[in-house]
């Protein structure tokens, strides 16, 4: 393997005295031919290879890094041959955009060692500090064209030359990718061009403005992104941006009719659905209302890879209360400024709930155009109606007209019960209305005496005629005791015989006088 000569400063030691001005010394080759590589590709072997680098903040601009591991202090008679070589002068801007790009050679770890502190600057090095702005996290919809941006921010007094950019990709196993490069002379190169371009930076004009566009956004776009500014002599700055690449979903709810086999379960069945379609990362699903009701929630792939799309039921008991109540669905996503609120209206399927109306209980005889409602609410709509009486069929009067009944003239054979019996397909139902048909003054006529009325009026009229043969035969009674016992005009008294069973029948009657 060939050997790499010292480096050999000019003008002061550290790092410019190691790594020389550009418009000073000349290139310093070995015995093949080889140029020393630039101090970026230096330190990015040796990154690689796991060699320390020395710590933050070691030193100004011309001081020598300390020994430590990996670092060999370089002997006396080094020292010597260095001073007798010509200074050595930064590689061209060419040769260290194409060992950038291509692989590098493998150098020994030991030489490494003893080249990458050469390379090495601190935030703090030379007369001032040069930094690098990027945002923590930038973020961009699928398809669409997202921004990272990168700016270099050297001090006002110094003047930093950059030798190279490159972005680097973290990979989720680990490690880092180059996916752009851009070099002050050559300009933009990528591993994969046609997706990702350079802003700002042009080939020839000083390199300050890093940031890179990356089109057509792809979920596998979604990393961790490193923008690396390589310059002499500071060494290299960088900074690292998270894209994160969303995808806003397609929201819609809707109510469900549910099978009729489904309702003769007493399990809960599901009534709403909320769908949120081809959402990046998953959209959340809740149903906020104060029903007796729970939501089974699952994922599915969406339209697009990297995408999912969010299905919620909203399952409760059968029950009739609940038809045509409103629920929300209301999913959020980090793409919406605020939650979407989408309303549902409830169908749940049941019988039908009869009642009559109409009836106002000032039906006189003789009134025209009276009418009785047959009320529903049914769901399944209601397949029939049927109008009828206790006693059977309905007065000649009465006209049936669907949910309707029509009394052209309210006559004694209206004095009934109506009844309207409703069907649907999960059922009948029926619902009873009693008349009371008035006289023409306003009083109940006889004809609108009820059963009970009747009865009750008989048990009076037979109590009453009862009572009264009583009293008949009591004074009778008493008329006829009176008759028996008639004294005589002068106060005579007289007295019939008595027999006796004691007396002697020898003895005769004796008068007596008052």
């Amino acid at each position: 393997m060939p050997t790499h000569k010292a480096l050999r400063g000019g003008g002061g030691g550290g790092v410019r005295g190691r790594c020389q001005r550009r418009r000073r010394g000349r290139a310093d080759t070995t015995g093949d031919s080889r140029r020393v590589p630039s101090c970026f590709a230096i330190s990015q072997e040796a990154e690689e290879l796991g060699v320390p680098s020395p710590p933050s903040g070691s030193g100004g601009g011309g001081a020598r890094p300390p020994g430590g591991q990996g670092f060999v202090q370089p002997s006396s008679g080094a020292k010597r041959r260095r001073r007798r070589r010509a200074p050595a002068r930064p590689p061209s801007a060419r040769s260290t955009a194409s060992m950038a790009l291509r692989a590098r050679p493998a150098w020994p770890p030991l030489l490494l060692s003893l080249l990458s502190p050469l390379c090495w600057a601190t935030p703090g090095a030379g007369t001032g500090t040069v930094g690098v702005l990027a945002p923590a996290q930038v973020r961009g919809f699928l398809g669409d064209t997202a921004t990272l941006p990168c700016h270099l921010q050297p001090p006002p007094e110094q003047d930093a030359l950059v030798t190279l950019v490159t972005w680097l990709r973290r990979e989720p196993a680990g490690g880092a990718r180059s996916v752009a490069v851009f070099h002050p002379t050559q300009g933009p190169s990528f591993p994969e061009p046609g997706r990702l371009e350079f802003v700002a930076a042009r080939p020839g004009e000083k390199l300050r403005n890093a940031s890179l566009a990356v089109r057509d956004l792809r979920a596998e776009d979604e990393a961790n992104y490193t923008c690396q500014f390589a310059m002499f002599p500071e060494g290299s700055r960088s900074a690292s941006t998270r894209l994160r690449v969303l995808a806003q979903p397609q929201n819609e709810a809707e109510s469900l009719e549910v099978p009729l086999s489904r309702w003769l379960s007493p399990e809960p069945v599901p009534v709403a659905r909320c769908i949120s379609k081809g959402g990046r990362p998953p959209a959340r699903i809740s149903w906020p209302s104060p029903l007796n009701e729970k939501a089974n929630e699952s994922q599915v792939p969406g339209p697009l890879p990297g995408t999912t799309t969010v299905i919620s039921l909203l399952t409760l008991t059968s029950s009739s209360q609940e038809d045509g109540k409103n629920v929300t669905c209301q999913v959020e996503h980090e793409s919406f400024e605020e939650p979407v609120q989408l309303p549902v209206k409830l169908t749940v399927l049941h019988p039908p709930e009869v009642s009559i109306s109409g009836y106002d209980d000032n039906w006189y005889l003789g009134r025209s155009e009276a009418t009785l409602s047959c009320d529903v609410r049914s769901n399944p709509e209601p397949t029939g109606y049927d109008w009828s009486t206790t006693r059977g069929p309905l007065p000649p009067s009465a006209v049936a007209q669907g949910s309707r009944l029509l009394i052209h003239t309210v006559d004694d054979l209206i004095n009934t019960t109506f009844i309207c019996r409703v069907t649907n397909t999960l059922g009948t139902s029926q619902a009873e209305l009693t008349v009371l048909v008035r006289g023409p003054s306003g009083e109940p006529s006889a004809a609108s005496w009820s059963p009970t009325t009747i009865a009750v009026l008989t048990v009076v009229i037979v109590a009453g005629v009862a009572l009264l043969a009583f009293l008949i035969y009591f004074l009778w009674s008493r008329n006829s005791r009176q008759a028996s016992y008639n004294p005589s005009a002068n106060g005579t008294v007289s007295y019939s015989a008595v027999n006796c069973g004691a007396s002697s029948p020898q003895e005769t009657p004796t008068e007596g006088t008052r």
